[in-house]
């Protein structure tokens, strides 16, 4: 093969996972996972609005991913949980950027306790930011997607609990069940309009939300036991995936949750 047209066949694979001119809209953004994916969209090309309720973390990562990509970036405080916020986040996103082309869902929060000891205020608190704030910023986005009329991505966390039960995360598993039924449900009503809706499904990855998990020797060791691979996932481990499904490259995937667990799923 010549050198020229390897040339344009690397350009064109490039291309296929360039993000350059695109705008993502990432929840939870301040750290560990959330925090991972906006560096690696960055990292593409994407310029980024990050939300999240910790302001003094999220000013800092949109400092730093700036600072370490060139990208433009954003950030909003907000608190998920307030349904009412969820229109101002867009406002603030069409304001600084004209656009959106890309949503990534990945605010959550848990109450890691025994099915028969979660209050109604508990659980309530949980569907809100993981499943609520979810649909509505996902229909708030599409409506902005649909009028531009140039298709979009929008990715949800799922999560192992939306296939699995586990001890003390009934009301997680609750809200994670909903974002699998939801993505696929978002995918087949937005297909027309070319915006393919996916979901990560990560396993056990270290991060502030599972630290409890990481307490005990023996919780680590049953953990890293059961899954192939060996070992729990980190927050870099996210970023290859993230990327591929908001990209060019997956253009014609849609309604998919992808499992990103190391295999314990297979196991």
């Amino acid at each position: 093969m010549a050198a020229g047209e390897k040339e344009k066949m690397t350009l064109a694979h490039d291309n296929l996972f360039s993000l350059n001119a695109k705008v993502s809209l990432v929840t939870g953004a301040a750290r560990g996972i959330g925090r991972s994916m906006a560096i690696g969209l960055a990292e593409a090309g994407s310029d980024l609005m990050l939300v999240d309720v910790l302001e003094d973390r999220i000013k800092q990562t949109s400092q730093e991913v700036s600072k370490k990509t060139g990208r433009r970036v954003a950030c909003r405080v907000a608190d998920l949980e307030d349904t009412e916020s969820l229109s101002s986040i867009t406002d603030t996103c069409l304001e600084e950027f004209g656009r959106i082309d890309i949503l990534i869902n990945n605010a959550a929060t848990t109450a890691r306790k025994p099915f028969l000891d979660i209050s109604p205020d508990e659980f309530d608190s949980v569907m809100a930011v993981n499943t609520k704030a979810t649909y509505f910023l996902s229909q708030y986005v599409a409506r902005i997607m649909i009028t531009r009329g140039q298709g979009g991505k929008i990715v949800n966390m799922a999560s192992l609990t939306s296939e699995i039960g586990m001890h003390n995360l009934t009301a997680y598993g609750a809200s994670k069940g909903g974002i699998y039924a939801l993505t696929k449900g978002l995918a087949v009503e937005l297909a027309p309009y070319k915006i393919c809706v996916n979901a990560i499904a990560p396993g056990f990855f270290v991060t502030d939300l599972t630290a409890s998990v990481w307490e005990t020797k023996e919780k680590r060791e049953w953990i890293e036991s059961r899954i192939p691979l060996g070992r729990p996932g980190t927050p870099d481990d996210i970023v290859e995936t993230i990327v591929y499904l908001v990209s060019p490259a997956s253009d014609y995937l849609t309604g998919r949750v992808i499992f990103l667990d190391g295999g314990w799923m297979a196991s």
